[in-house]
């Protein structure tokens, strides 16, 4: 009987959203529901993106638990002339705006809200730091993409529950490494926090101990930045991004983190060294992505320590794609033997007999027909997963012999060539060899007759 009265339940309320969509005719939003993966509880869903709305909407119904109003026009969140009030409002969308403007009562009487999301606007300031004082409940907050170039004092200071923080591609690099405890003690950002992206800041630098307070933190990104050295960061880190920066060589000095599940190493240049030992110490590392940094000419075999011993390690996935390989030591077919996938596209491979044992693997490599061959010249562009035996024929010994063979049959069979050839010529011609002076016969100038007939 419940079940039935939960569905009619759930078909009223999707009418009555149909209705205030499609009768709205100034925004035409749309609306549906959904089932919370947490909560397994039906969410109302309403999405104003994408329809040219300059300004805020003046109500939000009670009832709406998630509100987009991405992709617009909104340039200010003022109460004065926009009212956001709702206890049912958990998730708000305000993304790709125009936004440059926020009153510090805005937010106030939303203080359910779970998820606010204010990336890629032109906010330059958040006001005297009241601006967030009312959202107890919120976990995740994007400042993304905006133009903040300094943040009041304990501005994050009520986000007491806050998990996922993003201040990524603002111009506050100086701003947040300006002393050591800026973000705990000057801004007021939880301890507790496990997700923060710093991506784009033009940071160089981070004081020493940066991190010390975040013993929760599972996930950073510090990607796009200018360091030269991957910087301390939390022990308890799993997941660390630091692709986009200056560095140029990767070293086990630097990668001491136990925990550490996921590390990505894209995009730089300035790359040109994988030490001996590097990733030894990343004992639960799953997913190692080394991609588009072309002067990567050398993947050490003992990045992860003598393969076929180190037991400790079992990465899943590894990307080295877009670098400039010319070819992979074959101990990392231990490896290889437990890991989901591997990309090794778009690397100037050189074909040979050492790189070949990668075609064993060919159910791994992703998208296995882009591992072209770099050289030789006779085999250029050719994917190396298409090779036959004909093309590297000295790496078929068992079916062309080997080479120190081929090459003896090969002047032996000169030998016989030339020698039949001599053979045949004196045969043919048996006196040319002798020259004229040295033909004898009756005109011969050693004929005895010859000589007495001149004395």
């Amino acid at each position: 009987m419940w079940r039935v009265i939960f569905f009619f339940l759930v078909i009223v309320d999707s009418l009555v959203l149909g209705q205030l969509c499609t009768n709205d005719t100034e925004y035409q939003c749309k609306c549906k529901q959904w089932t919370d993966g947490e909560s397994h509880l039906p969410v109302d869903v309403v999405d104003c993106s994408g329809l040219k709305i300059d300004t805020f909407p003046n109500i939000i119904e009670e009832y709406i638990n998630y509100l987009s109003l991405s992709v617009n026009n909104i340039e200010v969140l003022d109460p004065k002339e926009q009212k956001l009030s709702s206890t049912d409002l958990n998730i708000l969308i305000l993304s790709y705006n125009k936004i440059h403007s926020i009153s510090d009562e805005f937010f106030l009487n939303v203080n359910n809200l779970r998820e606010l999301d204010l990336s890629y606007n032109y906010i330059t300031t958040l006001g005297d730091g009241n601006i967030f004082q009312n959202l107890n409940q919120l976990t995740r907050l994007d400042l993304s993409y905006n133009s903040i170039k300094t943040l009041p004092d304990t501005v994050f200071g009520t986000l007491v529950n806050i998990r996922y923080l993003n201040m990524s591609y603002n111009a506050i690099g100086n701003f947040l490494t300006s002393s050591k405890d800026v973000l705990t003690q000057k801004l007021g950002i939880s301890v507790n926090i496990t997700h923060l992206s710093l991506n784009g800041l033009n940071i160089t630098d981070l004081p020493s101990g940066y991190f010390d307070n975040f013993t929760n933190m599972k996930y950073l990104s510090l990607s796009d930045n200018a360091f030269t050295n991957i910087p301390a960061v939390p022990y308890s880190i799993e997941y660390l991004d630091i692709s986009g920066n200056n560095i140029t060589y990767i070293s086990a000095r630097y990668l001491n983190y136990h925990s550490l599940k996921v590390l990505k190493l894209n995009r730089m240049p300035s790359l040109t060294n994988i030490h001996h030992y590097a990733f030894y110490n990343l004992f639960n590392l799953e997913e190692l992505s080394i991609s588009d940094c072309p002067n990567v000419n050398n993947f050490s075999y003992l990045a992860f320590d003598v393969a076929s011993k180190n037991t400790n390690l079992h990465p899943k996935y590894l990307s080295l794609a877009r670098n400039g390989l010319t070819t992979l030591n074959e101990s990392y077919k231990y490896f290889f033997n437990n890991m989901d996938k591997v990309d090794l596209r778009h690397n100037p491979w050189k074909c040979d007999c050492d790189i070949l044992w990668l075609m064993e693997f060919e159910s791994i490599l992703y998208q296995s027909h882009e591992i072209k061959c770099y050289a030789p010249d006779d085999i250029k562009y050719k994917s190396l997963i298409d090779l036959k035996e004909n093309d590297l024929v000295e790496c078929h010994p068992e079916i062309y012999g080997k080479k120190s063979h081929r090459i003896l049959i090969v002047i032996l069979v000169s030998t016989v060539i030339v020698l039949c050839g001599l053979i045949f010529y004196l045969m043919k011609y048996p006196q040319s060899w002798l020259g004229t002076n040295h033909v004898v016969g009756p005109n011969s100038p050693y004929n005895l007759a010859s000589t007495s007939e001149h004395i």
